[in-house]
């Protein structure tokens, strides 16, 4: 039997983390959240994740900071950006640095239990 497949959800909005884990959960997957990108990116180097959903806008490490760090860690893990605060710049980073997608909150579940399905049954780049 296959291990579940892991998603790491930040966000420094606790009730944000809770709807989002739930959701993973009911997909079928394990949802890992934290509030904190410091936290999240020591959970991350101690797990191995698929996926990893997180908030630009949070105190101490952003969003495209986590970005940066996890892509030193893990080239191919696919992370998926999430901003209250949409800016040609940030779309532009996110891309810069390998974001599989960016989604502007409120995010509609529906949509991102889509996007996470399709996260999973794309091919990796260059397969």
């Amino acid at each position: 039997m296959s291990e579940k497949k892991r998603i790491l959800i930040v966000d420094d909005d606790p009730a944000q983390c809770e709807i989002l884990s739930q959701l993973v959960s009911e997909l079928g997957y394990e949802a890992f959240s934290s509030t904190d990108g410091d936290m999240a990116l020591q959970v991350f180097k101690e797990r191995n994740f698929q996926l990893v959903i997180t908030d630009i806008k949070m105190p101490h490490m952003d969003g495209l900071t986590l970005l940066q760090k996890i892509r030193k860690i893990n080239h191919d893990v696919r992370v998926i950006v999430l901003t209250g605060y949409p800016s040609s710049e940030t779309i532009l980073k996110t891309i810069e640095n390998d974001g599989y997608t960016y989604l502007v909150k409120p995010v509609k579940l529906q949509a991102m239990a889509a996007l996470i399905e399709k996260a999973f049954s794309d091919p990796a780049d260059g397969e």
